[in-house]
């Protein structure tokens, strides 16, 4: 049998050379450099260093110019009450603002609020006072009434949007219109976090949801507004005339131009054919350096997400089993099959072959943040995860693929196709589980169809796969958002709640449900900072998901591009982008 080692470095030596077959972006004049790169941060999961501190010099502005963003994935709605990826998030975040969201530093920053939201001593009434005089991009007027109507549409039957929160608030009133005061039936300790957008109150009917214009041509307060959308290929936005801050945004458009791989991305990149590279990986610091001499930087910051493998306790045939007890998945439904694949599993050869030591393994759903709960990391132990599968009563056949009452131990990994670390770290588990009797099959699929949503059949909303690999988390702030709908068992996608929430394992545990209703209900920050710590250990003991490496949020750039940041949320890069300029 091969060594890992030998297995590791085969794998990436092919993903190398098939990179390389590619044919090479056109070549384009570089823009002359000015500094070298910062160095990668010495530390996984520390911040890297920016590459040039932002310019905040008026005077130094020169405004006009068009940039483009390079994107390895599509969105495929543009309406926060049905999106499900990331992409998803930031680009209709260039268009749609909040109330309050986090920026570059991870604090909470008033946007569409003229300040924070306070509370009164019981914590049951928060109040918001709105900015006067903003504008959506169609000229209405933004008032209360669109943050009752953000509250209507949230909590509607076809929302695909987090209710945590939401849910318990009783009364929302328009004390006039630039004051909400929302009363809750009990504490909501994060209410930082709600009304991190606002849709105008003429989106749409809520009965009528899934059809809406706004889905695929949203309206907003933000600097932004969707010109025109060429699937596959491109969406063009343009500076919104409404916008409230004087004589911005600075850029005339921003072309967010959709590529078919992050590696064709990194050429474009290098040739300045794009300005900006989105949704980097830790694996590409040596490419980057590269590039310094072509004046190309990096920005990032820590996200308190994963690279992960969610595993679905349900049957696969798309029927969305609220209750998977009742519908159990045929192999990983069993907890000493799922602990013997997470014991199969290197998660540190992975971090060293494909990414270069740059990150920590993963092993708590919670790494980062106010509220970080460090778990031990599992084990890679294949002797005991053969063991246990025995215990199972899985067998190892003639084909040396395990097999229990005519059941074949074969499972489906899927992911975002064109994602080259992707696709090597599933080549890397099919060849580390196949000596313990497992076939893994890779069956990858474009962005779009991976994150689609309910209406759309979506296959992680209706349960039809075995394995997902992807990256998620509680970026940006409080946990307690991600936690509830990844996490609750109200938050399993079903036909009796229209396919809302992201648990998308039909993960429940009565204990899980009862710590994070306890922890949003208590102002007492180091009791919630327990019980989510309880809600980390149950899950590393229950193993919905197999944390394989900690990630961090990253974009390459041109340093022409002024004011460029990241923030560790989900605007991602698109926080302030009504400062951005270009440099000649």
């Amino acid at each position: 049998m091969k060594t890992l080692k030998h297995i590791l470095a085969l794998v990436v030596l092919a993903s190398v050379l098939l990179a390389a077959c590619q044919p090479a972006a056109p070549a384009a004049p570089a823009a002359p450099a000015e500094q070298p790169s910062a160095a990668p941060a010495e530390k996984p999961t520390d911040i890297p260093a920016p590459t040039a501190a932002p310019t905040t010099d008026p005077n130094a502005v020169v405004p006009g110019g068009k940039i483009v963003i390079g994107t390895p994935q599509e969105p495929g709605v543009l309406n926060p009450l049905l999106q499900a990826s990331s992409v998803e998030d930031w680009v209709s975040a260039m268009i749609i603002e909040g109330l309050v969201l986090v920026d570059p530093a991870g604090k909470y920053q008033p946007v569409l609020a003229k300040e924070l939201p306070t509370a009164t001593a019981d914590g049951l009434t928060i109040t918001w006072k709105l900015k006067e005089g903003v504008k959506f991009s169609d000229g209405s007027d933004f008032n209360c009434d669109d943050v009752k109507f953000t509250l209507d549409a949230v909590l509607s039957d076809a929302s695909q949007a987090s209710t945590s929160g939401y849910k318990d608030i009783e009364t929302l009133t328009c004390v006039d219109p630039f004051t909400v005061e929302a009363k809750f039936t009990k504490v909501y300790a994060p209410y930082m976090r709600l009304f991190n957008f606002i849709l105008p109150d003429n989106a749409g009917k809520l009965e009528d949801l899934d059809n809406w214009a706004f889905n695929r041509a949203p309206i907003g307060t933000g600097p932004w507004v969707l010109k025109e959308w060429k699937a596959g290929d491109q969406i063009i936005l343009e500076k919104n005339a409404s916008f409230r801050e004087e004589g911005k945004p600075y850029l005339d458009s921003v072309i967010i131009k959709i590529l078919p791989s992050r590696e064709t991305g990194m050429q474009l990149l290098g040739t300045s054919e794009i300005n900006v590279l989105w949704d980097l990986v830790e694996s590409d610091f040596p490419a980057l350096e590269k590039l310094a001499d072509k004046n190309v930087g990096y920005a990032g910051a820590v996200t308190g997400e994963n690279e992960l493998l969610l595993l679905n306790f349900g049957v696969t045939d798309g029927s969305a089993p609220a209750d998977a007890t009742n519908a159990p998945h045929p192999i990983l439904s069993d907890l000493k099959v799922r602990e013997a694949l997470q014991m199969a599993t290197d998660k540190q050869a992975i971090v060293d072959a494909l990414l270069s030591g740059n990150v920590k393994i993963g092993s708590t759903v919670l790494p980062a943040g106010d509220f970080a709960c460090p778990q031990e990391p599992s084990v890679y132990d294949m002797e005991k995860a053969a063991a246990l599968l025995d215990e199972a009563g899985w067998k190892m056949g003639s084909d040396n693929v395990r097999e229990k009452d005519g059941v074949k131990m074969e499972l489906k990994i899927t992911s975002s196709s064109g994602n080259q670390l992707r696709e090597q770290t599933e080549q890397v588990l099919q060849k580390m589980w196949e000596p313990l009797g497992v076939k893994l099959v890779i069956e990858n699929v474009p962005s779009d169809t991976l994150f689609a949503g309910w209406s759309s059949g979506g296959l992680r909303k209706v349960g039809k796969f075995d394995i997902l690999l992807y990256t998620t988390g509680p970026f940006g702030g409080d946990p307690d958002s991600h936690l509830f709908s990844n996490y609750h068992s109200l938050s399993i996608p079903s036909k009796d709640n229209e396919g809302s929430g992201s648990n998308y394992s039909r993960y429940s545990n009565p204990d899980v449900d009862a710590w994070l209703d306890e922890a949003s209900a208590t102002t007492d920050m180091a009791k919630r900072a327990e019980l989510y710590c309880n809600v980390a250990g149950q899950i590393n003991k229950d193993l919905p998901r197999i944390f394989l490496y900690e990630r961090l949020l990253l974009s390459g750039y041109n340093k022409s591009l002024q004011n460029f940041q990241i923030s560790p949320s989900f605007v991602d890069l698109s926080w302030e982008t009504q400062n951005w300029w270009l440099k000649k």
